[in-house]
Order: structure tokens, then sequence, then C-alpha cells
């Protein structure tokens, strides 16, 4: 629980400090450089890459509407702020390949987009198939 709520503290330090909900331009600040591409490939949403030494950058598949892209960039920058090295996939693949990792990017990407006060219950005790649920439900294609 406590890993939890220093995620959803410290969104809402980077909301306060920047004056922004807005993953792009919070990506802008942070020198983190966010692309569109079409792949072609039907499980492609969205990936984040970050590694020492390089400029992380974030992936958008463009042929998702603009809401979209900014759930699919929020969740993105929560790999890129929370994890160390990472090449992170924002996708239907089936399977589990790092639940707690995708638990923690939709619990940055909630906590960017929404507030608290908004919601009944604690964000850090929002249950993860129901976190997943409500992420992956608010991405949908053109």
């Amino acid at each position: 629980m406590r890993r939890k709520q220093e995620i959803v503290e410290f969104v809402t330090g980077l909301k306060n400090t920047y004056h922004t909900s807005d993953p792009f331009k919070l990506a802008e600040i942070f020198g983190i450089k966010v692309m569109e591409s079409d792949s072609g490939a039907k499980w492609f949403k969205a990936h984040a890459v970050k590694f020492r030494g390089y400029t992380p950058y974030i992936v958008i598949n463009v042929k998702y509407t603009e809401s979209s892209k900014i759930v699919l960039c929020a969740h993105e920058l929560g790999h890129i702020f929370l994890h160390n090295e990472t090449v992170n996939n924002f996708a239907d693949v089936g399977g589990r390949i790092n639940m707690e990792a995708e638990y923690e990017a939709n619990l940055f990407a909630l906590a960017l987009l929404e507030d608290q006060a908004n919601l009944r219950i604690a964000m850090e005790e929002i249950a993860p198939y129901l976190l997943q649920n409500i992420v992956e439900q608010s991405v949908e294609k053109k």
C-alpha cells in the first residue's frame, strides 16, 4: 500500500508543481520525446523506452482518438517516471508480463488525469483488475 500512496503523492506533486495534468506538457517539461507512429501492427497502442544515457521517448499509435492518446501518453509517462531502464508496451498481446509495473503505470495515469475528489474510493485502494479496466476502456481507435 505504501508504494501506491507514494505514486499518488508523486503525481499530485507533479500536478501542483507544474500546474498541469497534461501528460504531453509534462513530457515536454522533462525532455521526454513523444512521437506518433502508424506501425501497422494491430496490437500496437503505445510504448515507452528509457535507457541510461539516452533521451526517453514515447511512441503512440496514430490510429487512436485524441482523448485515447492522452491516456496512452499518461500511462507510458508513468513507466518512464516510475521504472528504471524500461521498454514497455501498451498492447493487447495476451498474457501478463509485468503486472506490478502495469498496475503502477495505470495508477500514475489515473492520478494524473483524474482528481481524487471525483472518486468515491481512494485511488490506491482500486483493485488492479478494475484499474486496468478503467484505463483500457478509456482507449479507443478513431
